[in-house]
């Protein structure tokens, strides 16, 4: 049990690491489209108006594909001065507490995402911009982000079930 768990562990860490690489691939990205847009305009070129929009939509990838990642490597958002402070035992309970919640929270929001872009999927719906890009293809980016945070959530809670302090 414990072998296949850890090869389990192994894949979507190996997973985590892809979309965080991509997240940081995507920031580049933005970066560099940005730099160009201010160097071309400062000689005079015309703006693309390409590039917000663009930008726009990478940032929110960018947040669901990292985030897995922080969380896997506990270097998300927690109150560690208050979590620091608590003994072994109420830790345990509050590490259980925030798995849960964390696990159902983000279980939800997969489910709802996965029907949010099957829907704008067989409808075809399209955003009202510049590009318009077909919606699922932003909208993608919630259920799989939260589908692989809520993995994470539950290794969590299998880890305090164990009694291990994260």
């Amino acid at each position: 049990m414990d072998q296949s768990l850890d090869k389990l562990r192994h894949i979507f860490s190996r997973l985590n690491l892809l979309c965080a690489i991509l997240g940081a691939a995507l920031l580049f990205f933005i970066a560099t489209i940005i730099c160009f847009e201010v160097t071309v305009r400062a000689f005079g070129g015309s703006s693309r108006l390409w590039v917000i929009e663009v930008s726009e939509y990478a940032l929110l990838f960018i947040t669901f594909l990292g985030a897995p990642y922080l969380l896997e490597k506990n270097a998300h958002v927690v109150l560690d001065l208050l979590y620091a402070s608590l003994s072994r035992k109420p830790r345990l309970i509050v590490q259980t507490l925030n798995a849960g919640i964390g696990f159902a929270v983000c279980g939800v929001l997969t489910v709802v995402g996965i029907q949010v872009v099957l829907d704008q999927f067989s409808t075809g719906t399209r955003e009202v911009t510049v590009m318009r890009p077909l919606s699922w293809w932003i909208t993608a980016s919630l259920p799989l982000g939260m589908g692989l945070m809520s993995v994470q959530f539950l290794d969590q809670l299998v880890r305090s079930f164990r009694g291990e302090v994260l």
